[in-house]
C-alpha cells in the first residue's frame, strides 16, 4: 500500500467540546484513515466552550495524534463586563441578547470591537508555534484550518506565509463576515473592514476552501471571487439504527434538538400550539434539548404553553440521537436574519439520520427548506404561517400522514453520511498529495 498521506487538522472546537461543529471533525478524523490519510489534530489546551460533551472522547480513535496548545482567553474578562458566565458569552444564543444593563452593552461592543476576528485570538501565537513543531517533526506537507472561530484560519494564513509550498485548505462551517449573528454586534465601521480584510487575506492565500452549502458558496462569492467547494455536514451512520418502526405513543412527540438564538424563535409555532383546543393540546408533548435565548421561557409563558413544554437542557451526542428517534415530528428553526437562506444547520443532518419527519420553520427556498422538499423529509413553513401549522398538527394528531422517504439502504452509503462525505474530502486531500 501507498505511503499515507499525512495532514494536519487545526481546530479551536475538540472534545471535550460538544456541538455541532466539533462532530464534523472528529468525524472527518474518524474516517480519513480509511482512505489512506493520516490524521494529525492540533486544539486548545485550555479552551472556553459553550458546550461540554465528553461522551466525544470516545468518539476519537487512541491511534490519533492530538496535540493541545495553551490560549490567553479573554472570555472571563467579558463575562464579568456582561453579568453572564463564561459558558454564556461564548454561546451566540446567550451572547448577543438585546436586553441587558448598560454594562452588558458595553461588554457586547468590547467583544464585537476589539476581538476581531473573534475572542480566540489570544490562541494563535502558541497555536502557531506548535503548528510549526508538528509540521517540521513529522514532515507534514498539507494543513486543514477549520472555523469558527475565525481566528484558527489566521493561523494557516501565517503559516502559508511562512512555507509557501504548504497546501492549505480552508474550512468554513459558517460564513465569516457575514455569519448572521454579526448583524446583532455593535461593531464600528473600522472593525468591520478590518474583519472582512482578514477574510479576504485568507481567501487568497488559501489554496482550496470548503463551504458547508451552495447559498453559502455564491455568499462567498460576494465576499470575495475564488473557487468554493462544497462539502456539507452529515451524519454518522454509527450513531443511528436502521429502523422503519412508526412510534406509538398516545401523544404527538416534537422534539429540538439544539441551540436556539433569539432569531430562531419560532413565534408561529408557539402561536400554533396556543391556538389549539384544549382536547388537542392535551395530547401534544414538546421536548427542547439544548441551550436557549433568554426570551424563549418568556415567549412561552405568555402563550401559556408552560404544559405542554419540557426543557431538558444540553445533553451528550449519542443520546441526542435516541432522543430524536423517539420523536413522532423534530422540530428545525431557521434563524430569521438577512441570507438566511443560506442557513443549513448541522442538526438537519443528524434528524435525516433519526429518519423522522421535520418540522421546518425558515425561509422559502432556503437550502433547508429546498433539502427537506427534494428529499421528502418533511413539511416547511415561512415564519408567518401559523395558521398553516395549526392544521398541519391537527392533521396529525388525526393520524393523516403525508409523503415521507424512508432510507432503507446501506445507512453507510447515504449520501449524507459522515463516511461518504469523508470520501470527498479524501479525493482533495489526495489531488494535491500528487503534485509535492
Amino acid at each position: 500500500m501507498n505511503e499515507k498521506t499525512k495532514v494536519l487538522i487545526i481546530t479551536y472546537y475538540w472534545p471535550p467540546s460538544g456541538g455541532a461543529g466539533v462532530q464534523r471533525w472528529v468525524k472527518f478524523a474518524k474516517y480519513l484513515p480509511e482512505f489512506n490519510i493520516e490524521p494529525f489534530v492540533l486544539t486548545v489546551e485550555n479552551g472556553t466552550y459553550p458546550l461540554v460533551d465528553n461522551s466525544l472522547n470516545k468518539e476519537v480513535s487512541s491511534a490519533l495524534p492530538v496535540f493541545r496548545s495553551k490560549s490567553i482567553e479573554p472570555y472571563s474578562l467579558f463575562a464579568g463586563l456582561t453579568g453572564k458566565t463564561d459558558k454564556e458569552v461564548s454561546t451566540p444564543s446567550t451572547a448577543f441578547s438585546s436586553d441587558g444593563s448598560l454594562l452588558k452593552k458595553i461588554g457586547i461592543w468590547v467583544r464585537a470591537n476589539f476581538f476581531i476576528p473573534d475572542a480566540r485570538i489570544g490562541w494563535i501565537p502558541f497555536a502557531l508555534k506548535k503548528a510549526e513543531s508538528i509540521i517540521s517533526e513529522n514532515g507534514i506537507k498539507q494543513v486543514i484550518t477549520t472555523g469558527p472561530p475565525n481566528s484558527t484560519h489566521l493561523i494557516g494564513l501565517k503559516l502559508k506565509t511562512k512555507y509557501p509550498d504548504l497546501n492549505w485548505i480552508m474550512d468554513m462551517r459558517d460564513p465569516w463576515s457575514q455569519i448572521f449573528y454579526n448583524q446583532q454586534l455593535p461593531r464600528t465601521d473600522r472593525a468591520s473592514k478590518k474583519d472582512i480584510s482578514l477574510e479576504k487575506k485568507c481567501l487568497t492565500k488559501a489554496d482550496e476552501v470548503i463551504v458547508v452549502s451552495d447559498s453559502m458558496n455564491k455568499v462567498q462569492q460576494n465576499v470575495f471571487s475564488r473557487h468554493y467547494h462544497t462539502i456539507t455536514n452529515g451524519f454518522d451512520h454509527d450513531d443511528f439504527e436502521l429502523t422503519n418502526d412508526k412510534n406509538k405513543l398516545d401523544t404527538l412527540s416534537i422534539k429540538y434538538v439544539g441551540s436556539m438564538t433569539e432569531a430562531a424563535i419560532p413565534h408561529s409555532f408557539f402561536k400554533a400550539l396556543s391556538s389549539l383546543d384544549d382536547d388537542m393540546r392535551i395530547k401534544i408533548s414538546v421536548s427542547f434539548f439544548g441551550s436557549f435565548n433568554e426570551k424563549v421561557k418568556e415567549i412561552i409563558n405568555r402563550y401559556e404553553l408552560q404544559d405542554l413544554i419540557s426543557y431538558h437542557g444540553y445533553i451528550p451526542h449519542k443520546a441526542a440521537k435516541k432522543e430524536m428517534q423517539t420523536a413522532d415530528l423534530l422540530l428545525l428553526v431557521i434563524p430569521d436574519t438577512e441570507d438566511n437562506e443560506l442557513i443549513i444547520t448541522g442538526k438537519i443532518f443528524d434528524y435525516i439520520g433519526a429518519q423522522k419527519p421535520i418540522l421546518c420553520i425558515g425561509p422559502e427556498n432556503g437550502d433547508a427548506s429546498n433539502l427537506i422538499i427534494e428529499n421528502n423529509l418533511g413539511e416547511n413553513f415561512s415564519y408567518h404561517e401559523r395558521e398553516a401549522i395549526t392544521r398541519f398538527l391537527i392533521d396529525q394528531l388525526s393520524g393523516n400522514e403525508y409523503p415521507y422517504k424512508i432510507w432503507t439502504k446501506d445507512f453507510k452509503l447515504h449520501p449524507f453520511s459522515r463516511f461518504n462525505l469523508t470520501k470527498k474530502l479524501s479525493d482533495l486531500i489526495n489531488s494535491k498529495e500528487s503534485t509535492f
